[in-house]
């Protein structure tokens, strides 16, 4: 949910190439791509502006264009074999090879440069910046193959399941519409632990900055060379972070004004069928299911 402002560069940061720089998406264009496919009315919303319709994801001038071949190279096999596939299907076996811990590595790479081109990073500390400095140079050399893996910046998938139930757990009611549909990246710290959080609707990449206890996550390494994403039980010590992204979510869209809304109402009584056979329409059914329909559609307090 950020929108970043111009950065000017004069040389790509990646390869050190100088210009011109082309206008980079920081999370892939597929994603996008397969939200809108999938929505209830064939359009999206940005986050942090609901009452403007968009296309696309936000855009940052920030690669050259030799790089950018170099990023859609591991984008392509990722979208074809993973993401399609698993949006498709939660209960697929995906094999995947080197392709898949390079596709990371630029996602994370992606959202951490454009935070830190544009100054968005100052709630980390001055030592977590340096880390992020060297987490930066580790991924790029990564996929250029002048490192053998991301050493202690490690890259993790976390395949985003829909909850079965929501019961003596403490959870927004538009929980399964952030888990299922929502396109995110954030810089999250504390004193001790940051990382980079890039998720696209059912996948989350996840790159290491700082963290004291990597051994709690458990099942979402990605290997470097090769491995089998599967239905499994994953362990990781972000769930309350999840719920607190999913809030922020409620209350930005909760903020549309009631003429965006009279919108979006008119475009879906369109084409009923769509709405009904939409991934959108699926999302809140199971929100409506695990919390009641007066609490999955409630707007929140602080965005009316």
């Amino acid at each position: 949910m950020a929108i970043f402002p111009t950065i000017e560069l004069s040389a790509c940061p990646l390869c050190d190439a100088p210009g011109p720089l082309c206008y980079s998406h920081i999370i892939p264009r597929f994603v996008y791509r397969w939200k809108i496919e999938t929505s209830s009315t064939g359009r999206m919303r940005s986050g942090l502006t609901p009452n403007v319709r968009v296309q696309d994801g936000p855009t940052a001038k920030l690669l050259c264009g030799g790089c950018e071949e170099r990023l859609n190279g591991w984008e392509t096999p990722v979208a074809n074999a993973l993401f399609y596939p698993y949006h498709a299907d939660s209960s697929v076996e995906v094999h995947y090879g080197p392709w898949l811990a390079k596709f990371c590595a630029s996602v994370v790479w992606r959202v951490l440069a454009s935070y830190r081109y544009t100054g968005e990073w100052q709630h980390f500390s001055a030592a977590q910046r340096a880390l992020a400095d060297q987490a930066l140079s580790r991924w790029r050399d990564f996929m250029f193959g002048q490192a053998p893996d991301p050493d202690a910046f490690e890259l993790h998938l976390l395949p985003v399941e829909v909850m079965a139930d929501a019961r003596g757990v403490d959870l927004p009611p538009n929980m399964t519409r952030y888990l299922a549909r929502a396109v995110d990246m954030d810089l999250p710290c504390t004193d001790d632990s940051a990382f980079v959080f890039a998720k696209m609707c059912r996948l989350a990449v996840i790159g290491f900055i700082q963290m004291r206890h990597p051994q709690r996550w458990v099942g979402t390494r990605v290997e470097v060379t090769e491995g089998v994403i599967k239905p499994r039980a994953y362990q990781l010590p972000i769930g309350d972070y999840l719920a607190s992204r999913a809030r922020i979510v409620a209350r930005l869209q909760g903020a549309i004004s009631e003429r965006q809304q009279q919108r979006v109402d008119h475009d879906m009584r369109a084409d009923p069928d769509r709405v009904a056979m939409s991934d959108d329409f699926r999302a809140l059914r199971h929100d409506v299911e695990m919390f009641g329909e007066e609490k999955a559609f409630e707007r929140p307090k602080d965005a009316k």
